[in-house]
C-alpha cells in the first residue's frame, strides 16, 4: 500500500437556538421542553461564539474532510436548521464536510423533511454508493463517503422520541445494509470511520439517552470490523474500545463544540486525526485544540497532542 495520509476533523453537538419567527404553534410538542431547558441551563452553558473560537483556531492546514456527529441545532426548527446551514457553509463546502443528524435535529416528526431539505448535500452520500443502494432513498442509512482510502459510513440514530426521552434507534434494515457497507470497504481495505450520534459503548449516558439498539450495531462491528468510530452526544470526552474481528476498534467520543466548560473533560474541542498508511496498516495520531474557560478573561485554545497507535486491518474474516 502506497504512503498516504489523511486528516480528519471532529466537531459535535453545536446546540445552536433560535425561536424567533416560529410561530407559538410550533412549541405545542416536545420542543417546549427544549425551550425551558435552553432558557434555565443551556443559553449559559453552550454560546455559540465557542463554536466561532474553535473555527478561528483551525491550523494553517486545512484538514481533507471535518465530520459533525448531530445536535447541530437545539429544537429541529426550520430557522435553527438554515442557521446551522450558514455555519457549515462557513466551515467548508458540501464535498468536504459530512454531517449525520442527532436527536434535537429530529425532535418532532416534521423535522425530518426539514433536515433534508436544509443539510441534503451536506448528507449526502458519494454518487456511487446512492447507485450501489446504499442512499436510494432520502432517509436510508448508511450513507458512505470515500476519500483517499478512507470510507466514511455515516449512521442516523435520529427518531422523535416522547418527552423526557434523548434515545437513538438504528433499526434491522440500517444495521443490516452497514454490515454489507462495512463487508465491501473492508474487502476493499479502505480505512473505514463510522459516524453515529449517540454512544455505543453502555454506561456513557443514561439510558433515556441511549441508542435502544446498540447491542446490534455492537454486533456487526464485532464481526464485519471497523478501523475507528466517532460520535456525539454525552458531551464528554471518551475513549472505549470494542473488540473486532482482529483487534480492537477505537470508539472516541467528543464534547460539545459549544461547551463553554471549565472542566476539561466537557469543555468545548476541535479533534483532529492524522490518518497514515503505514505497511498494512494506519498509524493514527491526534491532535486536540480546545476551549479553556478556567480563567476569567477571554478564553484561550489549548493544543495538545496523543495517539491511538497502529492501526492493523479490521476485516472480518
Amino acid at each position: 500500500m502506497p504512503q498516504t495520509e489523511f486528516h480528519l476533523a471532529h466537531l459535535t453537538d453545536f446546540h445552536i437556538f433560535q425561536s424567533s419567527g416560529a410561530s407559538w404553534r410550533a412549541f405545542l410538542n416536545k420542543r417546549s421542553l427544549s425551550y425551558l431547558s435552553w432558557r434555565l441551563r443551556r443559553g449559559r452553558t453552550n454560546p455559540p461564539e465557542v463554536l466561532t473560537r474553535l473555527l478561528d483556531g483551525f491550523p494553517s492546514r486545512i484538514p481533507d474532510h471535518v465530520v459533525i456527529t448531530g445536535d447541530l441545532t437545539h429544537m429541529g426548527l426550520p430557522r435553527e436548521l438554515m442557521r446551522v446551514r450558514g455555519v457549515l457553509e462557513q466551515i467548508g463546502p458540501p464535498e468536504r464536510v459530512f454531517v449525520v443528524p442527532g436527536n434535537h435535529d429530529a425532535l418532532v416528526a416534521s423535522s425530518g423533511e426539514h433536515l433534508r431539505r436544509a443539510w441534503d448535500d451536506y448528507m449526502a452520500a458519494d454518487r456511487g454508493y446512492r447507485e450501489s443502494g446504499s442512499d436510494l432513498d432520502p432517509g436510508v442509512y448508511p450513507r458512505v463517503r470515500e476519500r483517499n482510502g478512507v470510507a466514511l459510513v455515516g449512521l442516523s440514530s435520529a427518531l422523535p422520541t416522547r418527552p423526557f426521552s434523548a434515545a437513538g434507534r438504528l433499526g434491522d434494515a440500517q444495521c443490516r445494509r452497514l454490515a454489507d457497507v462495512l463487508e465491501r470497504t473492508g474487502r476493499r481495505r479502505l480505512f473505514r470511520v463510522v459516524l453515529v450520534h449517540h454512544p455505543i459503548i453502555n454506561g456513557q449516558v443514561k439510558p433515556r439517552k441511549s441508542l435502544r439498539d446498540a447491542a446490534n450495531l455492537r454486533r456487526v462491528l464485532r464481526r464485519q470490523g471497523a478501523e475507528l468510530v466517532l460520535h456525539g452526544h454525552a458531551h464528554r470526552h471518551s475513549r472505549e474500545r470494542l473488540d473486532g474481528p482482529a483487534s480492537p476498534i477505537p470508539v472516541v467520543g467528543l464534547p460539545s463544540s459549544t461547551a463553554a466548560h471549565t472542566d476539561p473533560v466537557k469543555a468545548a474541542c476541535l479533534r483532529i486525526f492524522s490518518i497514515v498508511s503505514q505497511g498494512e496498516g494506519w498509524c493514527i495520531d491526534v491532535r486536540d485544540l480546545r476551549s479553556d474557560h478556567s480563567g476569567s478573561g477571554p478564553q484561550e485554545l489549548i493544543a495538545s497532542e496523543w495517539s491511538l497507535g497502529y492501526a492493523a486491518p479490521n476485516r472480518s474474516k
